[in-house]
C-alpha cells in the first residue's frame, strides 16, 4: 500500500496522519514533509501512525533524524496511536524509551 501523509495545523504545532507502510521506498516522502516542518521549527511535530500497517529501518531512520531536529531547536516529536504491530517495532529496537508515543493525538498535542 502506497504511502499518504495528510498535514493538519494545530495553531504553531502541526500534525502529520501518514496512512500505509512506512518503508525504504516511501520514507522520502515523510523525511521531506519532516524536514520542513524542523526547518520551520514547529514547537511541536505530532505524527499520527493510526493508518501506518508496516515500518522498516528506513522508517526508523527517518523518524529518529526528525527527532534529532527538533531536539537541536528544542522543539518535540511525538508518536500517537501506534498499533500493536508497529508497536512492537518501536519496542524491538528499543526506540519506545527514546520517542514520546501517546495513546492518542490529543495526548500527544498535550505532551
Amino acid at each position: 500500500m502506497a504511502m499518504k501523509v495528510n498535514r493538519e495545523e494545530h495553531g504553531q504545532d502541526l500534525v502529520l496522519a501518514v496512512e500505509g507502510s512506512v518503508d525504504i521506498a516511501s520514507s522520502p516522502e515523510l523525511r521531506g514533509e519532516l524536514r520542513v516542518a524542523v526547518e520551520a521549527k514547529r514547537p511541536r511535530i505530532v505524527i499520527d501512525m493510526s493508518g501506518v500497517s508496516f515500518v522498516d529501518s528506513s522508517g526508523l531512520a527517518t523518524l529518529i533524524e526528525a527527532l534529532q531536529g527538533t531536539s537541536g531547536y528544542g522543539g518535540k516529536l511525538c508518536l500517537c496511536c501506534l498499533s500493536t504491530t508497529v508497536r512492537g517495532v518501536f519496542e524491538l529496537a528499543n526506540l519506545d524509551s527514546i520517542f514520546s508515543i501517546s495513546g492518542t493525538r490529543e495526548e500527544a498535542l498535550q505532551a
